[in-house]
């Protein structure tokens, strides 16, 4: 059976574009040098548990709690499971298997379409602009960690040195008093943790104890990176799997306090009027490309290094249903402590605490403080939650480091030197997001940068490779790699599904986008500006560079120019050149000829 799989995959019938290594300039040894130097997975074991441990991350934990709380709970859930269906998984298999099949990154793999060179290069500015502030949320756990080595857990109690003139309560007071009551986690975030100012108007300078925090995160990923995937690859083991263990106690521990059942059900119960709110269904697209990791170029780069007949597909399945799954139960564990808080501080679910990226770090050490011997609980869930963030930020930070590599192959002979001057220049871009009104320049980043445009990006991809280079022609790439062809649901999505349903909801969100100065009053009318200008940065690289490769064709008149673009390029085809020496295609008139040799 496995002998006429491969013969099927690679007959006559079941063509792909490559190129003869020599048409370069190079000999097929010169070329299997230039692959050996570029780096494979130990195993399959580590490529599947470093897409485990880059989906099932801090997005998991730390973006879906929040993002629920705001947009209604249950609410959130509906179009987040539609998106996944018809947009999320769809793509997440389309960039696995667009990596394999050509052995390149994600600044490379637009050889088989020219004209979208950009999307590429959209890919690695989002992926930069998440990799900034992704590491700030580590900082944070790296600041709950050195917190937790004291006698008494200093978010346990109201302390004089930061909750003075505050409305700070004990869960456990009953009190007459009327007005706003805040538990000593959510002041000793606000007041303690990030001191934070009255708008973004007002930065306040660097808080040095979370710089520090920033400069120790910066310093562990470059150390593990140094030597690329053969160093990140052995992290994976204990740093995919070990969170599972924590989330699991913390569940636990959740639904058994009094309360929780109420906030379980504002969770799982939808507001069906939230879902006539664009904002909701922008959101969801964006946490599922936020968790999954999607279009932005990381899951390129990774499968990149893969055997070419691994069996991507089921990597696939098992990584986006673990993504899913984790979600939800970090949903579960966030909103079980949030109703024990409201029906603690006698008030509702919705009104517990102050939506936004802090809510993890205000329900999860609330979550923890009944336990026995809480500060090693909290030790274990906030190491838990840096871990996580390693995964996530390996496989970004890569992704950045690979395609620049793979662009400028010199930069492969000095990776380390390379990573570490990264490293740097993205430690000092996160400063201002370390002083004390950081917490608002993060909120821009991730609204506009981490949300609008990498939706943006998504729709580009899925138009590239679903009908530029052609669902067909990819189809039948993926069947030479795996054996057999992609179902009709696969096909359905990559032309359909995906490019209408993102497309709908990226322009109906410009049309109805609501300035987020009017939402929340800390941040200016310039801010949007900001914003702006950081999604336009990653979005603008799109319409430019295919202006600039239709520009360079030769041919007369426009529309044959942007034909040409459109074509493969002959560099395209996978990376291994005794896979192009098997085939060669010829596509003079739009047409794809196979030849067995």
């Amino acid at each position: 059976m496995e002998a006429a799989k491969t013969e099927k995959s690679f007959g006559l019938d079941n063509p792909g574009f490559v190129s003869d290594p020599t048409e370069r300039g190079k000999t097929p040894e010169e070329e299997t040098v230039s692959v050996v130097s570029r780096g494979n997975w130990a195993n399959k074991w580590e490529f599947l548990l470093s897409c485990i441990g880059l989906s099932v991350g801090i997005g998991n934990v730390w973006r879906f709690p929040y993002l629920a709380y705001e947009n209604g709970g249950g609410a959130f859930l509906v179009p987040y499971l539609i998106m996944l269906l018809l947009a999320g998984k769809p793509m997440y298999f389309l960039e696995l298997a667009f990596g394999q099949y050509s052995g390149k990154s994600c600044l490379v793999v637009w050889s088989s379409v020219p004209l979208a060179k950009g999307v590429g290069f959209g890919m690695m500015t989002v992926c930069l602009i998440i990799v900034i502030y992704y590491n700030v949320v580590m900082a944070y756990t790296v600041f709950y960690i050195a917190s937790t080595f004291q006698s008494v857990l200093p978010w346990s109690t109201c302390d004089a040195e930061w909750a003075v003139n505050t409305s700070c309560t004990l869960r456990s007071e009953r009190t007459n008093r009327t007005g706003e009551r805040k538990t000593p986690s959510q002041v000793y975030w606000e007041r303690y943790v990030l001191d934070t100012t009255d708008g973004l108007w007002e930065l306040g300078g660097i808080k040095w104890d979370l710089c520090l925090c920033l400069l120790l995160g910066w310093t562990v990923v470059a150390a593990c990176l140094a030597k690329g995937i053969k160093s990140s690859g052995k992290v994976v083991y204990f740093a995919a799997t070990f969170p599972y263990l924590v989330l699991a106690v913390l569940l636990i521990c959740g639904l058994m306090q009094e309360g929780a059942v109420e906030g379980v059900l504002f969770f799982v119960t939808p507001e069906w009027s939230k879902l006539r709110r664009i904002e909701v269904w922008q959101a969801a697209a964006g946490q599922m490309f936020f968790s999954l990791s999607i279009s932005m170029g990381a899951l390129i780069s990774y499968s990149s290094y893969n055997e070419y007949r691994n069996n991507i597909y089921r990597d696939a399945l098992v990584v986006s249903v673990l993504d899913t799954v984790t979600s939800v139960v970090a949903g579960l564990v966030i909103f079980s402590v949030l109703g024990a808080m409201a029906h603690d501080l006698g008030v509702d679910v919705s009104e517990v605490v102050a939506s936004g990226p802090g809510l993890a770090f205000v329900a999860y050490p609330e979550a923890l403080t009944p336990l026995p011997v809480p500060q090693l609980w909290s030790f274990l869930f906030f190491f838990m939650l840096f871990i996580l963030g390693l995964d996530s930020e390996f496989a970004l930070l890569e992704n950045i480091l690979t395609s620049l590599a793979d662009r400028f192959v010199v930069l492969r002979k000095h990776k380390t030197l390379f990573c570490l001057v990264t490293s740097c220049c993205c430690f000092f871009l996160g400063l201002p997001c370390v002083t004390r009104g950081g917490q608002y320049v993060l909120t821009l980043m991730d609204r506009y940068g981490g949300g609008t445009a990498v939706v943006f990006v998504a729709v580009c991809e899925s138009i590239a490779v679903g009908w530029i280079y052609g669902s067909g022609r990819f189809c039948r790439d993926v069947e030479r790699m795996l054996g057999t062809r992609p179902g009709w649901y696969w096909k359905i999505t990559w032309t359909v599904s995906a490019p209408v349903v993102l497309t709908f909801v990226f322009v109906y969100s410009l049309i109805e986008h609501a300035p987020i100065h009017l939402e929340d009053p800390r941040f200016p009318p310039w801010a949007n500006v900001l914003g702006w200008s950081l999604a336009g940065l990653a979005m603008i690289q799109i319409p430019l560079w295919a202006a600039v490769t239709v520009a360079r064709q030769k041919t007369t008149g426009f529309l044959r120019k942007v034909k040409e673009a459109a074509k493969s390029s002959p560099e395209w085809g996978p990376n291994d050149p005794d896979l192009k020496r098997e085939e060669k295609i010829h596509s003079e008139d739009g047409k794809i000829y196979s030849i067995h040799l």
